[in-house]
């Protein structure tokens, strides 16, 4: 199995009197949802249906709740969970307060381990 991509042709929005470039853009082939993912869990695991059920709801229960616990969340090699905020720029210190919050993005870092897997996969183009 390989990443598809398709080639699409995209201008610079700094400079629109350039001329555009072709950029290689993945193509996703569709959606895993929680269903997948537990009979997935469970066509490869020893879990009940019912034991990969509660594993997947829990987590995804409480990732959120320890990120608002300010907790960063590590998921193995795989990578982890944390917040960033991004605020307007005070010139006071007193003035820095949370009204002044712009966002509150949440950030997936992908473990080292796994970012080298990705970086050699294959890729072929999609077909068109």
């Amino acid at each position: 199995m390989a990443i598809r991509y398709q080639v699409m042709s995209l201008s610079n929005p700094k400079d629109p009197e350039a001329p555009a470039k072709y950029y290689l853009i993945n193509r996703n082939v569709g959606k895993v949802d929680r269903d997948y993912l537990i009979k997935d869990m469970v066509r490869h695991t020893s879990l009940t249906y019912q034991e990969a059920s509660t594993a997947i709801d829990y987590l995804f229960e409480s990732v959120p709740r320890l990120l608002e616990l300010g907790f960063t969340v590590q998921l193995g090699k795989l990578g982890y969970f944390r917040l960033s905020i991004r605020s307007k720029g005070s010139d006071l210190k007193e003035e820095a307060t949370p009204d002044k919050i712009k966002s509150i993005h949440l950030n997936f870092i992908v473990g080292r381990e796994i970012q080298k897997e990705i970086n050699q996969y294959a890729v072929e183009k999609f077909p068109e």
